[in-house]
């Protein structure tokens, strides 16, 4: 008894350390403050709405064109393989045209804000194919107006006719359901200078087109130089890569777009590995599709957990790694 006393109590007095180290390794981890939710981590995959399209999409290394730029996107890092559809010079169908998306379950939501998107230059639209599905699939009517240049205002103005056209057609699914005081322009590198300038012209003209539209937002991803921030007053969202030798972030988007942008709230983030190529690569490898959605929303819908990335003191977007650098300007950052 006397040998094996002690052994007990030792015994004891380590299964009561092992209970209270425990105790407290579970108390520390539950103290310990989570990983800040990003908005790639909250907004970077799909949404809840299902998709509807009249659009067909293959692989883009289907024809000979295609394949070109299929080798020149994954030199320069992207992952997935881009898809196309017919459109000339990918395919034998009409270079020009627009393409149109919506909410499968559309006639349940009352009505749908617009997104008129436009790609870059010698970009065939289904590259944008799943970008553009991801913003669908959050509650969006998308047109998606194209040609071979994607430059100029009047490429964006076809995708507004369309919808607009839609919206009125007692024969469309879409008759009645397209919200056009909740407009808005986003495009890709010579698109988002084109979707800049739509939203310079189109204000002083947008109750004559219809009583109820509005210029609610622009979504300027990559964009081309021709376009002036302090020549429209709609808030503006600029995303540029770190990567993107085309068009770098201390170039024009920075100079004479963002920097001039006196008249609207205004942002911008330069996103960490980010090419010029990234938003025609698979949402979950373009590291700012999650931001673009989150701005959508907060544009559109008002929601108040993308608002937060944005406004308030504390907004959220500077604390995300993702971003090499984040700022807004000074009308922005009054808004509460």
């Amino acid at each position: 008894m006397r040998v094996l006393a002690p052994r007990r109590a030792v015994a004891t007095v380590l299964a009561a350390a092992t209970v209270f180290a425990c105790s407290w390794g579970a108390t520390a981890a539950a103290d310990e403050p989570a990983p800040a939710a990003t908005a790639q981590s909250l907004y970077g995959g799909m949404g809840t709405h299902p998709v509807a399209t009249a659009v067909r999409t293959n692989p883009c290394q289907d024809s000979v064109v295609g394949m070109f730029q299929h080798i020149a996107v994954h030199l320069f890092g992207n992952t997935d393989d881009m898809t196309c559809t017919q459109a000339f010079p990918n395919g034998l169908e009409s270079p020009a045209g627009v393409n149109t998306y919506y909410p499968a379950d559309i006639a349940d939501l009352g009505s749908a804000p617009l997104i008129v998107f436009t790609g870059g230059i010698d970009a065939n639209p289904g590259m944008y194919d799943r970008l553009v599905r991801q913003w669908v699939s959050n509650g969006f009517v998308v047109t998606v107006p194209y040609e071979w240049f994607n430059s100029l205002a009047y490429v964006p103005a076809a995708g507004l006719a369309v919808a607009i056209g839609a919206d009125r057609d007692p024969n469309s699914p879409l008759f009645q359901r397209i919200d056009l005081s909740r407009t808005i322009f986003a495009g890709h590198s010579a698109g988002g200078g084109a979707a800049q300038q739509i939203a310079t012209l189109l204000p002083p003209v947008a109750s004559a087109i219809d009583p109820a539209l509005r210029v609610a937002g622009v979504l300027a991803i990559e964009p081309g130089p021709v376009a002036v921030g302090a020549l429209f007053d709609a808030p503006t969202l600029y995303l540029t890569g770190y990567n993107d030798f085309v068009v770098p972030d201390f170039a024009w988007v920075r100079w004479w777009q963002y920097n001039v942008t006196f008249n609207a709230p205004a942002w911008i983030a330069d996103a960490r590995g980010v090419s010029h190529f990234s938003p025609v690569d698979g949402i979950e490898n373009y590291r700012s599709a999650g931001t673009a959605v989150a701005w959508l929303r907060y544009i559109a819908f008002g929601d108040e957990t993308a608002k937060h990335f944005f406004v308030r003191p504390d907004w959220a977007l500077p604390s995300d790694t993702t971003y090499f650098s984040v700022e807004r300007n000074a009308l922005a950052n009054a808004l509460h």
